[in-house]
């Protein structure tokens, strides 16, 4: 289980980091698209292609992470990632880079994180906090506080496994009549104990070492075996309040209902975003049956306007022909 968590968040990095060039790959061209729209409406013309193509790439930023931004007099943009990472002031863009760091806080050991330069010669500031959202917020969040909530669980769970089981295990004694024998290698943390739990050195070169007896010198005498076997149905988690099944249990059906709580999140907020896009649609967006009946209706302006005009010309024909009478 623990290797899995660990994939899970191995993953996370990789598309953090994914995601951190595909940012980099959007500002740049918003920097350059800012640049094009200005020479183009410095001349008086419309830039339409050029912001329609800018809206688009903010579209997809605002995705990937949590930005601000804000239009300038010359229709340049500015973009801000999180609170204070300018990633593009007018023609300018700067780039957010993702590193593996040592472990602090939830975070562990050789995750990466996300650092942004204001100018060449900076020194990286970590923004990681800062990027809350989007995907990238949830990478994080699931990397360092969901799966790392699960992973201490699992360690906690192993520990008491071993630690119970170790303390049957010295009372009893081996093939050698004698006692004091660790059956799993005890580290001196609870925490990284589910991915390196394993059974001492000395009973795994000597397996006469197993200390399954009550009393020295007894052939089939089995009592701590029991007593170790016992353990599984002992409250020895959560304060002695539940059981190793009940503590494993318990956190399969965490990650359910989080799992579930998940989904219907996914749901309501796709709910919600159907309705902006179509409250955006409806200010900026093109309807086809207004369009339509405007078009009907300067049709038949166009129509009116054509049977004036050949009103007046037949009635001027009619003054002219009296005048030749």
């Amino acid at each position: 289980a623990n290797t899995e968590l660990t994939a899970i968040q191995g993953d996370a990095d990789f598309r953090i980091t994914t995601k951190v060039a595909e940012i980099n790959q959007i500002t740049k061209e918003i920097a350059t698209l800012n640049e094009k729209i200005q020479e183009v409406e410095v001349q008086g013309m419309p830039a339409n292609d050029e912001r329609d193509r800018r809206e688009h790439l903010l579209k997809q930023l605002s995705e990937k992470v949590n930005i601000r931004y804000a239009e300038g007099k010359g229709g340049a943009l500015t973009v801000t990632a999180g609170n204070t990472a300018v990633l593009v002031s007018g023609f300018s863009q700067r780039e957010l880079t993702a590193a593996s760091t040592p472990g602090h806080d939830d975070k562990r050991e050789g995750n990466v994180e996300i650092f942004y330069k204001a100018t060449d010669g900076s020194n990286p500031f970590n923004v990681t906090r800062q990027l809350t959202s989007g995907e990238i917020g949830g990478l994080l969040e699931v990397r360092d506080k969901v799966i790392n909530t699960y992973t201490d669980n699992m360690d906690d769970l192993a520990y008491g496994l071993a630690y119970e089981i170790n303390r049957a295990h010295v009372q009893g004694f081996d093939r050698y009549g004698k006692t004091g024998n660790l059956l799993f290698a005890m580290p001196d943390q609870v925490e990284g104990f589910s991915a390196q739990m394993q059974v001492h050195d000395g009973v795994t070169q000597d397996v006469g070492k197993i200390a399954a007896a009550a009393d020295p010198g007894a052939p089939g005498d089995n009592r701590v075996a029991n007593i170790m076997s016992a353990v599984q149905y002992k409250h020895v988690m959560d304060d002695n309040t539940s059981t190793l099944d009940d503590f494993y249990n318990s956190m399969v059906g965490k990650i359910g209902i989080e799992t579930q709580r998940a989904n219907s999140s996914q749901k309501s907020q796709e709910d919600i975003v159907g309705q902006l896009k179509n409250i955006r649609e409806s200010i900026s967006g093109v309807s086809l049956d207004e369009e339509t009946t405007k078009m009907i209706e300067f049709q038949k302006t166009f129509d009116a306007s054509a049977r004036l005009i050949r009103t007046a010309d037949e009635m001027m024909d009619t003054v002219l022909n009296l005048k030749r009478l």
